[in-house]
């Protein structure tokens, strides 16, 4: 078996929470005031009744993301949908959701232990339960159509 359990991904050590990766962090909405004031200007940049679910914040550029994912309680790994970003100028770029879209692992990252919305700790179990099979193809199980064709089927008691 491959994939360590001791090798879980951390927590943002920066902000308590989020899921740290690639020069960015994750962060469920119910969290976002957490990023302060970058925040709220990227905010007032979005267009009227645009709804999301993540906020991803990069700390290179300090470009926000605002993402929509209406599945992330409900779905082990939540469907990445419509992107909004705000780059550092206020530049607004929207991305749409692409055919085969991606979504994200680790999802008990993104929020406190204590978050109502799931099962956190069920979250991480399942987490270790994926890390551990063998043969996962690393670089491609951010696309939906890979993950739940050659890793779900494999993932007992989940």
């Amino acid at each position: 078996m491959t994939g360590d359990p001791q090798k879980l991904p951390k927590r943002s050590a920066k902000f308590g929470l989020g899921k740290d990766i690639g020069g960015a962090v994750y962060l469920h909405f119910s969290y976002e005031e957490k990023l302060g004031s970058v925040l709220a200007a990227a905010k007032a940049k979005l267009p009227d009744g645009f709804q999301y679910h993540v906020v991803k914040y990069n700390y290179r550029t300090e470009a926000v993301s605002f993402i929509q994912c209406p599945n992330f309680d409900t779905a082990p790994e939540p469907t990445v949908g419509d992107i909004v970003t705000v780059d550092a100028k206020g530049h607004v770029r929207w991305r749409r959701q692409p055919r085969d879209p991606e979504v994200y692992h680790h999802k008990w990252l993104f929020v406190a232990e204590d978050y109502p919305g799931f099962d956190v700790e069920l979250s991480r179990q399942r987490s270790i339960a994926w890390m551990r099979l063998d043969g996962v193809d690393r670089p491609r199980i951010g696309r939906k159509s890979y993950w739940e064709q050659q890793v779900v089927p494999r993932l007992e008691n989940f």
